[in-house]
This record gives C-alpha cells, sequence and structure tokens, in this order.
C-alpha cells in the first residue's frame, strides 16, 4: 500500500475545522487507511488501492468534510463545455488506445499546491497506473500550446522535441536510451514498433507518454490555466485517473473545461 504524508495545517485549513491531532485520529482510522503517525505537523497513512481519491491532501480533506458532516453529500463539479478538441489516431489503438483529458483555467499555484499536485501524479502512477503502464498523467501549462490537439503513435526516429528536465532535441528512441524517465520506464513499450505522442496544431509535442512530458509545457507557480491527459491500456482506469487528478486540483481553485475527443477514421 502507498504510503501519504500530508501537512497537519494544511489538512486542517482545507476540512475547514479547527481540531487537535487527538480529535482526528479516530476519525482517521474510520475512513479505513492505516495511520502511522499524527501530531501538530504532519500526518502519515498507508492508503489502500481501492481508494486512489484519497492519495491526495485535498482528497483525503474532501472525504473528512463528509465523515465529520462538515460538507455531506456528492460534490458536484461544474464542467463549461468547450471547443476544446482532441483527435485521436487509430495508429494508436495497438499501443496505447485510451485517453482523456480536460482544462483548468485560472489555477493559483503555489510551491506546496505544485508539491501536492506531483505527489498525487506520482502516486498515482506507481498504484492505479501500475507503474504508468495501465495509467500515465500528463499536467502541462497550457499558455505555449494551441489547440486543437492530436494524439497518434509515430516511428522511434519520426519526431524530435525537447523532453523535461533536458536542454536539447531527442527523438523517441534517445529519450529511451538517454533519458532517466526513458531509461526507467522503456519496458513498458519495448513491444511496440511505434510510440504514442501527443501534438499540438503545431506539430509541438506536448507529451511521450507513459515516459515524459516536453520541456515547452512545464507546470510553475505562474501558470494559470493547465492541460491535463491521461492515457493508458484501460478505459475506465484512464477516466478515474482524470477525476481524480482534476477534483483534487479544483478543491482549492480553478475551473474546469471540457476537451472534446475526436475519433479519426
Amino acid at each position: 500500500m502507498p504510503t501519504v504524508e500530508f501537512s497537519f495545517d494544511e489538512f486542517i485549513e482545507l476540512i475547514g475545522m479547527k481540531l487537535e491531532p487527538g480529535e482526528l485520529q479516530e476519525n482517521i482510522s474510520m475512513l479505513g487507511v492505516d495511520l502511522e503517525t499524527i501530531d501538530s505537523e504532519r500526518i502519515v497513512m498507508e492508503i489502500f488501492p481501492n481508494r486512489p481519491d484519497l492519495l491526495s491532501v485535498e482528497g483525503f480533506a474532501r472525504a473528512m468534510r463528509g465523515l465529520l458532516g462538515i460538507k455531506k453529500g456528492i460534490v458536484e463539479r461544474r464542467v463549461i463545455n468547450s471547443d476544446i478538441k482532441l483527435f485521436i489516431d487509430p495508429t494508436v489503438n495497438e499501443v496505447r488506445p485510451f485517453i482523456s483529458a480536460a482544462v483548468i483555467r485560472n489555477v493559483s499555484l503555489d510551491e506546496s499546491t505544485l508539491k501536492s499536485l506531483m505527489n498525487l501524479q506520482e502516486k498515482l502512477h506507481i498504484t492505479h497506473g501500475r507503474n504508468r503502464k495501465r495509467v500515465a498523467i500528463g499536467v502541462h501549462d497550457l499558455e505555449n500550446i494551441d489547440a486543437p490537439f492530436t494524439y497518434k503513435a509515430v516511428k522511434p526516429d519520426e519526431i524530435e522535441f525537447v523532453p523535461l528536465d533536458m536542454d536539447k532535441k531527442m527523438n523517441l528512441m534517445e529519450i529511451l536510451e538517454k533519458h532517466p524517465k526513458g531509461i526507467q520506464y522503456k519496458w513498458i513499450l519495448k513491444d511496440y514498433e511505434m510510440y504514442p505522442i501527443i501534438l499540438d496544431r503545431n506539430n509541438e509535442v506536448l507529451s511521450f507518454p507513459p515516459i515524459i512530458n516536453a520541456e515547452l509545457t512545464r507546470v510553475t507557480e505562474r501558470t494559470r490555466d493547465l492541460f491535463i491527459e491521461v492515457t493508458g491500456t484501460s478505459e475506465i482506469a484512464v477516466n478515474q485517473a482524470l477525476n481524480i487528478i482534476v477534483t483534487s486540483i479544483t478543491e482549492r481553485n480553478g475551473e474546469i473545461y471540457s476537451v472534446n475527443l475526436m475519433n479519426l477514421s
């Protein structure tokens, strides 16, 4: 089971009720998690695999608000219709067939929320995503890219881009052989002759899933609009991961916009 560590003060702020660690201890265990440590600085727990929504401090706070009666019932999220399109080319059917996406506008990110987002992404990759094989998540700054987007498969030497944490262009095979994330996750693509990528309208690469995003779309504290994509081999798992990421981010702020998935023949 994955272990998570949350800031006690951040958790209290999100649930909206002033409580002491001792008051929370019994209630936390009632959510079906294995509580390891709770004090005035941190909460450390093991989360069971059937509750990936509890892997973020935002999701855990949402569940606790319901348990404490602060906010009961299903939390409704307004999704604003948009004309943003993501085209799905049939070339991905053999390698990584499923994708889902959303846009979140008017977010406000700081060091803490960025860390929370990246931690959630990585915990979902390891657990729900089966080390990125079943599900991989990409979170992108929307400012430097333009819709519509295209999800397709290409040959390993067909396209070059600057991957995250690099300063020069590499083709997909070079990324698998030289980039730390490529080396770590190349096993997922070892049986395929073509690899999935996501492009914008100008053929700029956003992502080489499930390996690495482009440096072009790096998310920082200055980011205000996010494009989130989730790819994988299970449609249900892909949609669940997107829902968890989007609702966790918008526990704090932001407006959710739809992305229209369009299958190309």
